[in-house]
């Protein structure tokens, strides 16, 4: 016979191999670990299939209805969930964020004369100055003030931001940098170290950041430094290496008077040319059924 002190340890052995085998719901699912905002962003991209983040609104309650990574695609809505002004763009929920793309990765783009696409990668009108095709232009000489957004194709701690300018520089007054939650913040206003009436310059920015970013806009005092105020490239300098930018977007662009030719999507080429053959193919049947009629009718 079994003693009370060996019946109460078996017992409690038991026990502990039941929680072992219980499933995870019995005691409440574990709480997955939240993904962090460099996560976030790189799921917002759909496995790169966007990029030119135009805006990023939180948007908490959306989270209730979105679950995971949700491509909404293309929208024009200028406003949302409190949030005004929105751009048209592709929009991606990571909670509690919507993301707002512009480009399809994938998709062709026009290397326009004096478009802001002009300013991605490093610089290729320098050493060389003046009105070049090569740098991004303005729409108007002074007619407005002027930003350009520059997207980098991974998330840095920057120490500062070089800002070549090849025509009539000097006129950069105020520099801001996008935390991964959206939040714009000033790191530099003042005078363009660049003077005015150089030919060209390189004006480099000191900024201190203890974030993370991938965006950066440059505030253009156009209206008062005359003429076309052209920059070339825009790199981030960070632990002794220089990235430049993977997409740009501007207030305006001179290449908005040059005539764009029309982009063509390699996915839209492949379905008109099916689209044509299968309607080829259908007067071919048609043909051929009329034929067999005719012959049928003669025997």
């Amino acid at each position: 016979m079994h003693s009370r002190r060996t019946i109460a340890s078996r017992s409690v052995l038991a026990g502990l191999l039941a929680l072992l085998v219980l499933p995870v719901g019995a005691f409440g699912q574990r709480a997955a670990r939240p993904a962090t905002l460099e996560e976030s962003l790189r799921q917002a991209t759909v496995d790169g299939k966007y990029e030119m983040l135009l805006r990023q609104i939180k948007v908490e309650k959306d989270a209730e209805q979105y679950q995971g990574v949700h491509d909404l695609g293309y929208q024009a809505r200028r406003e949302y969930a409190g949030h005004a002004d929105l751009p048209n763009g592709h929009w991606v929920y990571v909670a509690p964020y919507w993301y707002i793309w512009r480009d399809l990765k994938a998709t062709p783009k026009p290397r326009r004369n004096w478009g802001p696409e002009q300013a991605i990668g490093p610089p290729d009108t320098w050493p060389l100055f003046g009105d070049r095709v090569t740098a991004w232009a303005s729409l108007t000489e002074d007619g407005q003030d002027e930003w350009l957004l520059l997207e980098y194709a991974e998330p840095v701690i920057p120490h500062a931001v070089l800002v070549y300018a090849t025509y009539n520089p000097g006129a950069l007054g105020r520099v801001t940098v996008f935390r991964l939650d959206g939040e714009e913040v000033e790191v530099w206003k003042g005078q363009d170290p660049t003077p005015v009436g150089s030919g060209k310059g390189i004006s480099v920015i000191p900024i201190k950041v203890n974030f993370k970013i991938t965006r950066v806009k440059l505030y253009i005092n156009s209206r008062s430094v005359g003429g076309w105020n052209e920059i070339d490239a825009v790199g981030l300098r960070c632990r002794g290496r220089t990235l430049w930018a993977s997409a740009v977007d501007a207030s305006s662009t001179y290449a908005q008077m040059q005539p764009v030719q029309p982009v063509v999507d390699p996915d839209e080429a492949a379905l008109t040319r099916l689209e044509n053959e299968v309607r080829q193919l259908k007067e071919r049947a048609r043909r051929l059924e009329e034929r067999l009629k005719k012959r049928k009718k003669t025997k």
